[in-house]
């Protein structure tokens, strides 16, 4: 009853499986510049895991269509309205993963969060994916904020290494750590190492004067490792009381940042 534009039970739909999808919020930046190269390294990376990737792509809008049903570009929106869509993992076009646009569909989601909380609208979410798939949901700082307020879960920031990252970066951090995340800086480098490492350091120094924030810094080849460990699983339902029991890395290892830019499509 609290969900905008779906049916009542939309979240409410049973115990999720053991190793059900999980969840990794990605900030995007204001230079989107170098976003599909980033995003493309992570993704690889978890793939090389064995893990199924899906992309929501939380700054592009969907297809106002409903025609299509062959998943070639299916949209956020019309898998949370249509509860027929389930088990989503692997594109069906032979691409390496699954790409959705999810601009209204966030903002739905987001309404959601509002109405009945973050750990219904995170629910929501994640209920047309299938179990194992990890899904990287590209998305604005502010955006990831109003959707998971409050859950403690680690969100990566990308950084690169242009000057104007370390203004994006900073405010991606500032606005997930007033929502109550915990922000990681991802940098990646692509022949400036030096220069990554002063906007990375800026970053962090800002961060540790300003926001009183000891911001961690993941490498490249941690990525998929630890983007799994802290990935954030679906919410138990309760007999009670609906939900329980979210169970984001952040809150199992200690608080940790992120802050680094990139955009999709």
């Amino acid at each position: 009853m609290f969900e905008p534009g779906f049916d009542q039970a939309a979240g409410l739909r049973g115990e999720p499986p053991v190793g059900g999808p999980v969840l990794v919020p990605v900030s995007s930046p204001a230079q989107p510049a170098r976003a599909y190269e980033w995003l493309c390294t992570l993704a690889t990376a978890l793939t090389a895991e064995g893990r199924a990737v899906v992309i929501v792509d939380g700054t592009a809008t969907e297809a106002r269509s409903r025609d299509r049903h062959d998943g070639a570009h299916l949209g956020l929106m019309r898998v949370l309205q249509d509860p027929s869509i389930a088990h989503l993992e692997h594109p069906l076009d032979g691409a390496d993963w699954l790409v959705m646009p999810g601009a209204a569909g966030l903002q739905a989601l987001q309404e959601t969060a509002q109405a009945a909380g973050s750990q219904v609208a995170l629910s929501r979410l994640l209920t047309p994916f299938a179990s194992g798939a990890v899904v990287l949901l590209f998305a604005p700082a502010f955006s990831l904020a109003g959707l998971l307020h409050g859950l403690g879960a680690r969100a990566l920031v990308p950084v690169i290494e242009q000057p104007q990252s370390s203004i994006d970066a900073y405010g991606a951090v500032k606005l997930l750590d007033a929502a109550g995340l915990a922000p990681v800086l991802a940098p990646l480098a692509s022949g400036a190492p030096a220069a990554l490492q002063t906007v990375v350091h800026t970053v962090i120094d800002t961060a540790q004067r300003h926001l009183g924030l000891s911001l961690d810094s993941w490498p490249v080849r941690t990525w998929a490792l630890r983007a799994q460990e802290s990935a954030i699983e679906r919410p138990r339902p309760t007999h009670a009381h609906g939900y329980h029991g979210l169970v984001p890395g952040a809150s199992r290892t200690g608080r940790s940042t992120a802050a680094a830019p990139s955009l999709w499509s």
